[in-house]
């Protein structure tokens, strides 16, 4: 009889640890999972819109204000408001076939030098496939996930960690290539689609802190850039 009933109370146990684990859902994903899903995800999209927003302390040599606009990498169609001395101006710049081109508010397109893109902004190197936002993933370090939030309407998890600041200035040159910058990433899951993504730190200058927002929209819809018309 004793031993029927411990063999009873053993198997009532078992129901209620099982019934409990059932009752609890899937398990939200591990940090280091989130990143390298959407990393790939993001890397092999058809297209996507992006807006980025820059914030804090920037100085002369970073004239970048903000940009939006549609990309396929390494194609890229933006408008991106740059800084010059107290006045903001919008441009519009397109990176197509390995060229870029700019129409600026006096006139038509003109196609820009290498030299000519270094001195303002190369968005070529901000998604390329290596060493791009959604490759860096992969090379966030000491990765925490938080608790969900909603970001454009979205479920998502947020993602913090750690990332070179030599792995970053590859992502855009005018960041400052010496340090450790705090990334954070809203990736939905499931589905894997990164819908913001922001880098924090002295980014620009080695005592005063700067942000760099991106969001995205659009996810895989295809988008298809073609050299404008030069004049």
């Amino acid at each position: 009889m004793l031993a029927g009933a411990l063999r009873a109370r053993t198997v009532v146990a078992g129901l209620a640890v099982m019934v409990g684990l059932a009752g609890c859902g899937p398990q939200p994903p591990d940090a280091a999972s989130l990143l390298n899903q959407s990393s790939q995800h993001m890397l092999n999209l058809k297209g996507f819109h992006f807006q980025m927003q820059i914030s804090g302390f920037t100085g002369s040599g970073e004239p970048v204000q903000n940009a939006q606009g549609d990309a396929h990498p390494p194609d890229l169609h933006a408008r991106v408001n740059l800084k010059e001395g107290a006045i903001l101006l919008e441009v519009e710049v397109v990176f197509a076939a390995d060229k870029v081109y700019l129409k600026s508010f006096t006139g038509g397109w003109q196609q820009l030098t290498e030299a000519q893109i270094g001195e303002f902004f190369d968005a070529r190197t901000l998604f390329d496939p290596t060493n791009g936002l959604f490759a860096a993933m992969r090379d966030t370090t000491s990765a925490t996930r938080g608790n969900p939030e909603k970001v454009a309407g979205r479920d998502t998890y947020p993602v913090d960690g750690q990332v070179s600041a030599a792995r970053m200035h590859q992502l855009l040159t005018l960041i400052r290539d010496q340090g450790t910058y705090r990334a954070t990433y809203w990736i939905e899951s499931p589905g894997s689609n990164l819908w913001r993504a922001r880098l924090t730190g002295n980014l620009f200058d080695a005592s005063q802190a700067a942000t760099i927002t991106f969001d995205f929209s659009n996810h895989d819809h295809p988008v298809s850039v073609t050299p404008p018309p030069l004049g």
